[in-house]
Parts: C-alpha cells; structure tokens; sequence
C-alpha cells in the first residue's frame, strides 16, 4: 500500500488537486506484465526469424521510428489480424531487439563489452537517443589502445561525435601502443596515412612513426611493399629522424633492398625544411580578455581582446615564465567566462569596451591559432558561471543590466551550436562561484546589493533539477572554485568585515581563506596551511584571484597574489601535502581581471608563434 509521503497535493478552498510520484513506474510495470499477453498486444515485429508481439502506443511513444512505422504503412502485412513490420532491414538481432523493449518498458539495459556495439547500433537506428546517449557514455569506459582504432571509425559511421573525439584524444596520447594492435596492422594504407600525418599524435621520437609502419608492412610483406615506401616517404617527418634511426633501417632484415632505397629517400627529405613540423600537444595556461591599460592612454582602463598563454613547468628553477601571445579574441571582454571542451576554448558573455553586457561567444581553435563566433546566448549575462560536461556548456545566472541578478540557466551543445533554456536557479545572485562533479553543477556563494551568501545550490543535469547542499562555512563574493575529482575546491573572494573570523583592518571587505567541499558527506570543511609554511597569498584587498583549475595532480591558482615581498601569478597546491608553490611569478602584461583555462596546443603551433623559443618550448 502507498504511504502517505508519496503523495503531493495542493488544496484550494472546494477541490484538491493531488499526484502520486510512482504512477508512472507502476503502470510502465504493469505494461511489461501485458505484453506478455498475446491478448493484449496490438501488433507484430519480425525480426531475424522471431516473431515478437508488442504494443503499439507504447512503443510509438518510445521511439520516433517506430511511431513512423506504425503511424504510415497501413498496408503492412497481417499477422493474426494485427499489423506485423519486418525490421530485418536494419541489421538488428533478435536478442539485440528483445533487450531494446526490455528498456523500453524498464528503463533497465545491461551494458557490457560484448553487447555494447550491438545496442549502440540498435538505440542509433531507432532513434532512442536516451539510451544512444547511455551506451555512449558506458563505450567511453570501454577505450584501451586495442580497440580504440576500431571504437573511432564505429562512433564515427554512427554519429556519435562526443565519443568520436574523446576516443580521437585517447588515440593520440596512447599512439604507440595503439599501433601494436591487430586493429592498427589490418588498416589499409590510406587509412594509416590519415592516422600518422596528423600534428596531434604524441610520440617520444620520430622513429616511434617509423616504428609502427615498419610493423604494419610486416603483417603482409607481399602486398604492402610499394605502400610501405610511399608511407614512409609521406608520414616521416624526417628532421627529427636521427641518423641512427636511417642507419638501423637499412639493416632490417624485413626486406634489405626495399628498405635501402627508403632509407636514400629520407635522407633527401632531411634537406626539406618543410620536414621540421613539430608533433605533439603541449598543456598551457590560456589567459584571456578582462582589463588592462588603454593602448592610446595610459590612464584609462579598457576591455580587452588579448589571449596568451605561458607553459606550467613545476621542475624549472626560475618561475619567470615567458608569455606567448595567441590571436586575440574577436570582442574585447571583461566579466566574461571561458571553458574548455573537446580541444577547444569557448568564451562567453561579458561587456565590451562600451560597457554593453554581451550574449555574444566565441570558439578559439588551437590547430589553427583562431576564433570563430559561435550562437549567441538568449540573455547577455555579466558575473555569471560558464561550466563544462561533456559536450554541453552551461551559463548560469549573473546579470544583463548590471543591477538585478538573473536566475535564467541555458545549455549549449558544441556540435549543433545551439543554446535551450534549462530550469531557473533557486536564489538571485551574482559573481558566485561555480564547478561541476559527477555531472552536477555547484553554484556557491555570490550576492546582491548589499548582502552576501554562502548558499549552494546543485544542478544534476541527469536529471534536470535543483537542490540545496551544505552551505559554506564562509559567506564570500567573487571566489573562485575547480573539481578535484568529486569534491570541490573554493578560493578566496571577498566578505563584509562583520564575517566570523575576519581579519580586521579598517577595511569593509576582507579576502576570504579556503574551504573544500566533501561530496560525498556532503560537509565543507576549511583548508589551514601547513604550521609555518606559506599559504595561498596574504589576506587583502591587493590580492585577486582570477581563476582556480586542476591538472590532474595540483590545484593552479591564477591572478594578482600578494606573497609581501612579491606579487605571484601561479600558485600550485598540493592537496596531500597542503602546500603552496609559486609556478609562475610575472604576471601578464597590462591585463587583469581576465579568465584562464588549460589547453593542449600543437607544438607546432607555438613554434611559429614563437620561433626563436621553438627549443625551449619543446624541452622545458
């Protein structure tokens, strides 16, 4: 029997108006039970031999395809009376389908290596996008280097570009394993030149690409002698060939006299400059737009378009680091966010030079070194959160006339450039903090005119709703917060003096400490600096924190930090020894206030943006 608490209801003055939360599971359960009554069923669907009984509605309601099925070929052939369709066109077996109808009326699959291909392949045909959409995300745990070449070419044919180019990234971290594969030495020729000309395939040596083409002409020495030496002559990058690489060529006992006439050829080559094109992709710090002096007057502030970047080296002695300007962005920003997704940086949002508050984003291509516009946001939004999952964006907030905060949440999907309006926040509030984990988003903290929170919210995007969590121990406005794994990090931004634990000094608004947030517990619990040990940067009003991100082993801190002797731009934590290191010390010049990200840039690339520090970019 139902208990009382699954029951809403709202009662006006003569009528009640009530739901029950589990309606909708208990009758798709009682529809499984009847459609295992012949009786029940309306229709048939045949499909590799078996002949299965179904139900219309229910599947036309599950699936765009079969909805069309059902809804226009009324001339099908009859089965016992009943419409009967033949699905044995699509390739799709029978035990494949019968799992399909299980989800359909459960909501349950059982994912698993064996089948994943199949159900993948089913959910695509019958247009189950939820279902595409779980089987994407279960195939994504499933890359290792030997399937991974067989994974991109089926996510491609399939239309499933999010897997496409994670299994794409995976590929070129893991390139040299990848071609001891079977996968890799069945390709024909023109497939493995397409994989091994790319700029973005990482390898230690050159040789490493002659390596595996050496391996794949192995496999059928018959056939592939012509194509072994064309590969060569295309692929090699023959400037960071050494000459024991050649001389050891010439000495493979796989075919002496083919692999000697190679070995001439890229000798020649060595003379080509054109033969020095960099591979790899090299982890920067991008900095982009916010404030800096005018170019035509030292004391005005302007917005900014400029983008730069600078090379993290945590084992180099000196932490002044040399800037790399990159394209600047098509509109100066400040008040703007920036994210990361799939290799590329998005910035969002902001007011420009003439303090207009802009809905306007744009994408920046770091193969190409350039920015395209992208679509525009359905609000202009200032102070707001941008966050990242997947292949979505979300903008969350902030304000579009610089006085009343917004609670308008919208999502952009990078491959059909399209933004869709997502349920409104809960609390009015601008410059929170926000982060995303285990595909939830965190808005932390921020306030309105004259007060500040320490509320958060937390949006599962699975679900597409809201609830509170713990709030800080802090209220705080303008912080910044990244996702180390499940918990969440938040650094500094500012408090009214009367805050608990302020610092006074005559000053109204104090720099705030550090908090992390357990999500598991859902508890937030201060971070203290080691006794004695420097911490993040002195608590005042000269320090200013621009952005916080993790690259996998500490936390980098970036802005104006105020250390007493110096100001850092840099900082690393170590969140198992919770200590603090300056990475880089100078900061950008004439830019403030700007948005930072990581970003993996061909090497090539930042050799011809900067020349003359080609060496030093590639071995620091």
């Amino acid at each position: 029997m139902a208990s009382v608490g699954d029951f809403d209801s709202k009662r006006d003055l003569n009528s009640l108006r009530f739901s029950y939360q589990h309606h909708a599971r208990k009758l798709l359960s009682n529809l499984n039970e009847t459609r295992k009554i012949p009786d029940l069923c309306d229709a048939y669907i045949t499909i590799d031999g078996t002949c299965i009984p179904v139900q219309k509605s229910v599947l036309s309601a599950a699936s765009q395809y079969l909805r069309a099925l059902f809804s226009y070929n009324k001339n099908q052939q009859q089965h016992d009376g009943k419409m009967c369709i033949n699905l044995d066109s699509l390739n799709v077996g029978a035990k494949t389908f019968e799992r399909i109808l299980d989800y359909i009326y459960t909501a349950q699959v059982l994912l698993e290596p064996e089948n994943i291909q199949d159900l993948l392949q089913a959910a695509d045909l019958l247009l189950l996008t939820d279902l595409k959409d779980t089987c994407c995300e279960f195939l994504q745990g499933c890359i290792s280097p030997h399937n991974c070449i067989g994974i991109r070419e089926f996510t491609a044919r399939l239309s499933c570009p999010w897997i496409h180019l994670r299994v794409t990234q995976y590929l070129d971290e893991h390139f040299r394993e990848a071609t001891y594969s079977e996968e890799f030495l069945r390709l024909p020729a023109d497939e493995v030149h397409a994989l091994l000309i790319r700029d973005t395939i990482q390898v230690r040596v050159e040789e490493d690409v002659m390596d595996s083409i050496i391996r794949w002409y192995r496999w059928d020495m018959v056939s592939r002698k012509a194509q072994m030496s064309w590969l060569l002559n295309k692929c090699i990058r023959v400037g960071f060939l050494s000459d024991q690489a050649i001389s050891r060529l010439r000495q493979d006992d796989a075919n002496p006299d083919a692999l000697e006439e190679v070995a001439q050829v890229l000798d020649a080559l060595r003379q080509d400059p054109r033969q020095d094109r960099r591979r790899g992709l090299q982890q920067v710090l991008v900095v982009c737009g916010g404030e800096g002096q005018a170019v035509e007057s030292q004391e005005e502030i302007e917005a900014k378009a400029t983008t730069r970047c600078v090379r993290i080296n945590k084992s180099q002695s000196s932490p002044n680091c040399v800037w790399i300007d990159l394209a600047p962005m098509l509109t100066p920003r400040t008040g703007h966010c920036v994210v990361e997704v799939g290799g590329f940086l998005y910035a969002v949002g902001g007011r420009d030079q003439h303090c207009r508050i802009l809905n306007t984003g744009e994408k920046y291509n770091p193969n190409t070194n350039t920015w395209t516009a992208i679509a525009p946001m359905e609000h202009g939004r200032v102070g707001f959160g941008l966050v990242a999952i997947d292949d979505s964006i979300y903008a969350l907030g902030g304000s579009n006339d610089m006085t009343d905060p917004l609670t308008s949440m919208e999502v952009y999907n990078v491959f059909t450039n399209k933004w869709r309006p997502l349920p409104d926040m809960v609390l009015k509030r601008v410059w929170s903090a926000f982060a995303a984990a285990d595909k939830k988003i965190y808005v932390i903290a921020g306030g309105i005119v004259g007060k500040f929170y320490e509320a958060v919210e937390c949006f599962d995007t699975r679900t597409e709703s809201w609830l509170s969590v713990s709030p800080l121990r802090e209220r705080r406005c303008d912080a910044r917060a990244v996702a180390v794994e499940n918990d969440i990090y938040v650094f500094g931004g500012f408090r009214h003096i009367e805050c608990p634990g302020a610092v006074q000094s005559g000053h109204s608004l104090k720099f705030c400490g550090t908090e992390v947030y357990m999500s598991k517990n859902d508890y937030w619990v201060s971070v203290q600096n080691r006794h004695g040990a420097p911490g993040l940067c002195i608590m005042n009003e000269r320090s200013h924190i621009c952005g916080a991100v993790y690259d996998g082993e500490d936390v980098l801190v970036v802005g104006e930090l105020d250390v007493g002797n110096s100001v850092h731009c840099v900082r690393a934590f170590n969140r198992h020894t919770n200590t603090w290191q300056c990475l880089v010390q100078n900061l950008p010049t004439h830019q403030q206030r700007y948005q930072c990200c990581l970003l993996s840039i061909p090497l090539a690339v930042l050799a011809e943006l900067y020349p003359r520090r080609e060496d030093a970019a590639s071995t620091k």
